[in-house]
């Protein structure tokens, strides 16, 4: 070395990473780890600087898991022993947790005199989360030969301001993607100090098996709400696999450290904090195929969808415990005339209780027909109709030949038919709703 902070060959720059030089050359070609060549020297002649590897392993760390050929990090075979792999995951939890801490204490841009926090407004790029304020950009925090995507949940809003201690910046992206190779990694939550330091990150580096099929990511997310009611900040997240169908929430702390996690069978794709110890989620369910939306204990967490051992939708490496209510909303008959997809579940919390919309076809990029179902605050039903989209695209499909029957002699004519609901007392029921007063909101 040359100095502290630069290290003069391959062998020097695999030894600080703690990675092999075959995947050190591979995350350099494929990722764009900031490797230098020397001036006039042979073409493996190299150097690279300590703080810039420390702040691209916290910003690439997800993708970096999967374009590693180094056979101590290899993830588990589906035969291969769970606790052996939560081990390795903690051993590469302890290196994100180091690089982060490294990387936080880069304190490479400074609020400006007289810009107050409370100025901020945080935007998104391709590459990089950008704070402006006065119309000015104050600072940004760049991904490295990255391309994010922000949550679908956050478009309008991708980071809350936080002005209580510690003060600074919680946002996500939903997933990262390698500007070279179009390789997908995860998302992260950050934590950014007033000044755009990183301070802490968290990925989702689950392996989740459902009867022998082991699931290990990329994981997408999709959604994060801060919680500050109480004297603890608290953060939930929503994450889905980025090709199938298992999906979680969970809930980290003000360090985004982990506090508990719920795996559903079926994407989720919102959340929100009804209270200090309920959170809402929403969805669908593969198991019961159909939209869905749920009640969670946050105090404990740790269990999974209502689903019997032996299933293939029963994950064996996740907690017992189960929701405090959890409802499915079946698909309609337009839903599945159209061969529309999966009809996921979208809610508004408001002062009257909670609002639910199943998505039973998707028209173009702005309308859809849905099916809408208002709930109380313990997810107890007032009613559920169809809106006025819905029975228009009933009638079309019906002069196309495509449904034989108009809306009065429609088996739905007065609403959605029934609900699936499991509650930890009575397990599995079938609600009907026909002969009801549904009406729409």
């Amino acid at each position: 070395m040359a100095n502290g902070d630069r290290l003069d060959s391959w062998k020097a720059i695999a030894a600080y990473l703690n990675r092999d030089e075959r995947t050190v050359r591979r995350w350099e070609k494929a990722l764009g780890l900031p490797v230098r060549r020397v001036a006039g020297g042979k073409g493996t002649s190299v150097f690279a600087y300590v703080t810039e590897l420390d702040a691209w392993l916290a910003a690439n760390q997800p993708a970096a898991n999967h374009v590693t050929a180094d056979a101590q990090t290899k993830e588990p075979s589906p035969a291969e022993p769970l606790e052996s792999a939560a081990s390795r995951k903690r051993v590469a939890a302890a290196v994100l947790a180091a690089a982060v801490v490294a990387a936080g204490l880069i304190a490479w841009a400074v609020l400006p005199s007289g810009v107050a926090l409370s100025d901020l407004r945080v935007e998104v790029t391709d590459t990089a989360l950008v704070a402006v304020a006065g119309g000015r950009e104050q600072w940004r925090h760049d991904f490295p030969g990255q391309r994010i995507e922000v949550p679908n949940e956050r478009r309008r809003q991708p980071a809350d301001i936080l002005e209580s201690e510690p003060r600074g910046i919680v946002t996500a992206t939903a997933l990262q993607i390698a500007t070279r190779t179009e390789a997908v990694g995860g998302g992260q939550v950050l934590s950014l100090s007033p000044s755009g330091a990183l301070v802490h990150a968290f990925a989702f580096d689950d392996r989740l098996v459902f009867r022998d099929i082991g699931y290990d990511g990329p994981w997408g997310i999709n959604d994060f709400r801060v919680d500050e009611r109480t004297d603890r900040r608290r953060i939930a997240v929503v994450a889905h696999h980025f090709q199938w169908w298992p999906g979680m929430v969970t809930v980290l702390d003000a360090e985004l450290r982990r506090r508990g996690t719920f795996v559903n069978a079926g994407w989720l794709e919102r959340v929100h904090w009804i209270s200090a110890d309920r959170l809402l989620v929403s969805g669908f369910s593969n198991a019961r195929d159909g939209g869905v939306v749920a009640l969670l204990d946050a105090g404990a967490l740790d269990g999974q969808s209502p689903e019997e051992p032996g299933s293939p939708y029963y994950c064996r490496s996740c907690g017992g415990a189960r929701p405090l209510r959890y409802i499915v909303m079946p698909r309609s008959e337009l839903n599945r005339t159209t061969g529309s997809r999966f009809n996921r579940a979208r809610f508004e919390v408001h002062e009257k209780g909670i609002t639910v919309r199943t998505y039973e076809a998707q028209l173009n990029e702005v309308d859809a027909v849905d099916a809408l179902y208002e709930f109380t605050s313990a997810l107890e039903l007032v009613s559920a109709s169809f809106s006025a989209r819905y029975w228009e695209e009933h009638r079309a499909l019906e002069l196309q030949g495509r449904i034989t029957h108009t809306r009065e002699h429609c088996p739905d004519r007065d609403g959605p038919r029934e609900l699936q609901v499991w509650e930890p007392q009575t397990g599995w029921t079938t609600v009907a709703l026909h002969g009801k007063d549904h009406q729409a909101p």
